[in-house]
């Protein structure tokens, strides 16, 4: 697999039989060029906040033949999507058969819409959008506790599962508690590789939590989106 950084949430990932992009936000759309054009792409969009949807995604459609485009159901009825967009809007704690891709499994965030867990069968890739233990200092502490339970319950349902690709949350904002979400995820989930994103303004906090975690915990790879946006990685089963 190659990996591509476009930087906050949004990655592009190629395999042998297909292109997945995730959450793309701003940077442009030239990493697709020269790619293939016989691989199917898969265009997926965790929810509706503008810094994980950008309606540009669906100028892909008049240069690729064959776009897919896998939406969280709150994007039904978003004005921006193109009436003949090839679209299918998935809901929350659900699987889904998709056709040249394999099963997609989601869910609830913790915030707005969804995470993908995407299994082709060969490889498993999971973006988890805005899916995150959203631990803000100084919030109501009965709405924190809402946000740890159903943050550690939506990640127990993929216990065991070892994806081979993590894009996880890991958020400057909340200060002591940024990475509690992405170690809760390596702790249950455990996959082969982890890619930190969704930090503003402070990048450092993914060099921070490289200094605190200890691989040896999971056995996760970490790989610093700080200082890198391409990596060419071996994966799958």
């Amino acid at each position: 697999m190659t990996i591509d950084y476009i930087g906050h949430s949004g990655f592009l990932v190629e395999t042998d039989r297909a292109l997945f992009l995730f959450d793309y936000f701003r940077g442009g759309l030239s990493l697709l060029d020269g790619r293939s054009g016989e691989k199917p792409l898969f265009v997926f969009v965790s929810h509706a906040h503008p810094d994980h949807f950008n309606p540009d995604i669906f100028s892909l459609s008049a240069i690729r033949s064959n776009v897919k485009y896998l939406l969280s159901f709150d994007l039904r009825n978003d004005p921006s999507i193109p009436a003949d967009a090839d679209a299918m809007y998935l809901d929350a704690d659900a699987d889904y058969t998709i056709p040249g891709l394999g099963r997609v499994r989601t869910l609830l965030s913790t915030d707005e819409g969804v995470a993908f867990l995407a299994d082709t069968g060969k490889e498993t890739i999971f973006h988890a959008g805005d899916l995150h233990w959203w631990d803000w200092p100084g919030e109501d502490p009965e709405w924190l506790s809402g946000q740890k339970r159903v943050f550690q319950s939506e990640v127990a349902m993929l216990a065991g599962t070892r994806p081979d690709i993590a894009f996880l949350v890991l958020d400057d904002r909340l200060e002591e508690h940024y990475a509690e979400g992405m170690a809760w995820f390596l702790s249950v989930c455990a996959p082969a590789y982890a890619l930190p994103m969704h930090y503003s303004p402070d990048s450092g906090v993914v060099e921070r939590f490289l200094a605190e975690w200890d691989p040896a915990n999971c056995g996760t790879k970490i790989l610093n989106t700080e200082n890198q946006n391409h990596w060419e990685i071996q994966g799958g089963r």
